[in-house]
């Protein structure tokens, strides 16, 4: 569900910070060091109790301080979300005045964040791509996180006989990894092609290829990590010596990964930054659109700093695809790029000029 009213104290620039969000969309806008960012990130620490910037929590407490506290209001639920960091102590998460966990964040307050590392998803490792679809389907599909640490599980232990040389204790082992991993790769297919299907749509609806081209030649393909014409068990007893040599399991849905061609060439190689931001934006909000249509699940979509490196051909095709977006959004740039007649266009919009906010 939508956050409504969120506070920031001792986070990141901000002392203290109130903010009242629309349903709708939320726009920052403000110069470099501003707190743009900080605000985006505040937002996705209530979904997940993690940064998207920084691994270490306590770099986010202001300056001098000795802890942040986040809260997050919503206002359809009645929910209040509360997270605090000391510098000393782990994380404390509390949902109305109860302890919980990360787990239940997510499940409460979803999200879809598109940030930095986002807009090189199809440069950037098929690890932070797996990671990526696995969030979303987490959100969406009650059993997946027990399937999911399940094979991890089982997949740590045949590594350790691997490491170890136990050969004999390995079969023992392959029929519990095999099925977990034939679950596994089965929710990630069914989402991958839910995804592909809304993001053909959202290309019907914004005809990007009037301005990139690439959108008519390229294919996207699902890699389960081994061959897809034989059943994994098969596939672990075939490499058996391989996986010796290397001690290691050398396929399987851990090297799963979402594929992206031009021309049948990598689309690596052809994308320019540019393109390969806005690809991501759509790919992106193609997940998103599948937690909404799918799952009904009104998760709230997360964009940092949009307009670097998009003219403004490409932000026209941006503001068109908000108009598509039924969901909570918000989103930063460096400048107000949105004049009063382009916002006019969109239901509930409201706009922040972060440097005038309070901090």
């Amino acid at each position: 569900m939508p956050i409504t009213k969120i506070s920031l104290n001792n986070f990141r620039c901000f002392k203290n910070l109130e903010l009242s969000l629309s349903p709708g969309i939320n726009f920052f806008f403000g110069s470099n060091g501003s707190g743009k960012t900080s605000i985006l990130e505040s937002v996705f620490i209530f979904s997940s109790g993690k940064s998207f910037k920084s691994s270490n929590l306590t770099s986010l407490i202001n300056y001098d301080n000795d802890k942040f506290i986040l809260k997050g209001f919503d206002n359809k639920k009645g929910y209040i979300v509360e997270i605090e960091k000391s510098k000393n102590k782990t994380i404390s998460i509390s949902l109305n005045n109860n302890k919980t966990n990360t787990s239940k964040l997510v499940k409460e307050f979803p999200c879809t964040p598109i940030h930095n590392n986002t807009f090189s998803f199809a440069d950037a490792s098929p690890d932070f791509r797996r990671k990526l679809v696995d969030r979303s389907i987490f959100i969406a599909e009650d059993n997946f996180s027990k399937v999911w640490f399940s094979f991890y599980r089982s997949l740590r232990q045949r590594n350790f006989l691997l490491k170890n040389n136990r050969i004999s204790d390995i079969y023992n082992w392959n029929t519990k990894l095999a099925d977990e991993a034939e679950k596994l790769t089965k929710y990630r297919k069914d989402f991958f092609e839910k995804t592909l299907n809304e993001f053909y749509l959202l290309i019907n609806l914004l005809k990007p290829e009037d301005v990139f081209d690439f959108f008519n030649f390229i294919k996207i393909e699902f890699s389960q990590g081994w061959a897809p014409e034989k059943s994994y068990l098969d596939v672990l007893n075939e490499n058996k010596d391989i996986d010796i040599k290397r001690r290691s399991t050398t396929s399987g849905p851990h090297k799963s990964d979402i594929k992206f061609f031009i021309n049948d060439i990598d689309a690596r190689q052809i994308l320019s930054r540019g393109e390969q931001k806005f690809f991501s934006i759509i790919w992106s909000c193609a997940q998103h659109e599948v937690l909404k249509k799918h799952y009904e699940i009104d998760a709230t979509l997360l964009i940092d700093d949009i307009k670097s490196e998009l003219d403004e051909r490409v932000f026209k095709l941006f503001s068109d695809l908000l108009n598509h977006i039924n969901t909570q959004v918000i989103f930063s740039c460096i400048d107000d790029c949105f004049s009063s007649k382009i916002t006019s266009s969109f239901n509930e919009f409201k706009k922040f000029h972060v440097e005038q906010l309070g901090k």
